[in-house]
């Protein structure tokens, strides 16, 4: 995005895409990414546009390029007077500081933010590829009980060994997220109702036979499918969800498609 070096035209496609399909957050994260700082909303977009302007002017006058981390830090810093202390920091460090972001810190499965990214991503891979895939919407059945008999020390307990049992259950390609509360999704690629069912169906066994000898916790599960019940995320979250709560009408630890 910063043209530190000329892009190829698939790339220019993926660029064009990403900012058009891009929330309003896009530059907050981009300035994120190189100072480690954020910036309002507001601001962040013309910061952004001032920055590229200022890299290509110092270009210019010096007869070579100058990378994007360099020149936001000296606009920001130099110009602008909105960063004191700069520091530089390196692109291992700014993956880390991404994936650290990404992370719910009680279950340390991916987070909500984080959720919806790669939810998009498989509607845009649906909408390329024609690819299917499913979502698993769980909820923890009778949680509130935990806390107010055992107390929340207990039950962020049984949440942190609850992501633990996901994170080893699921397959490679899944992503796990908490949802809020004791609410989880599980992204399925590439993975119709039927299978999604089955893998379902294993992780209810699992977390009960899991927790049979410590708190007695089970699970609902609703389940959806793109594009059989749904090609939007959110209808598709809703469908799952509306097939949860039947799950929890019949009784609960159980299982079922929208």
């Amino acid at each position: 995005m910063a043209g530190d070096r000329s892009l190829n035209e698939e790339e220019k496609k993926l660029l064009i895409e990403l900012i058009e399909q891009s929330e309003d957050d896009l530059y907050v994260k981009l300035l994120f990414y190189i100072t480690h700082q954020i910036f309002p909303i507001e601001d962040s977009r013309k910061l952004w546009t001032e920055i590229l302007a200022h890299k290509r002017k110092v270009s210019k006058i010096l007869n070579r390029n100058i990378e994007i981390s360099v020149a936001t830090l000296d606009y920001l810093t130099n110009i602008k007077n909105r960063i004191e202390n700069p520091k530089i920091i390196g692109e291992a460090f700014i993956g880390k500081i991404a994936e650290i972001t990404s992370i719910d810190s009680l279950t340390k499965l991916h987070n909500r933010q984080y959720l919806f990214l790669k939810m998009k991503d498989e509607f845009d891979r649906f909408k390329r590829y024609d690819t299917t895939f499913s979502i698993l919407l769980l909820d923890i059945d009778d949680f509130k009980s935990i806390n107010d008999t055992l107390g929340h020390q207990r039950g962020d307990q049984a949440l942190e060994k609850f992501g633990r049992i996901l994170t080893k259950l699921k397959r490679e390609l899944d992503i796990c997220a908490r949802y809020g509360g004791e609410e989880f999704i599980v992204v399925l690629p590439h993975t119709g109702q039927d299978e999604a069912k089955a893998i379902a169906e294993r992780l209810r066994i699992a977390i009960e036979n899991e927790y049979k000898k410590d708190i007695c916790l089970t699970i609902s599960i609703g389940i959806s499918n793109c594009p059989k019940d749904s090609k939007n995320i959110k209808n598709l979250i809703k469908k799952a969800d509306d097939a949860l709560y039947k799950s929890k009408r019949r009784g609960k630890n159980r299982i079922t498609c929208s």
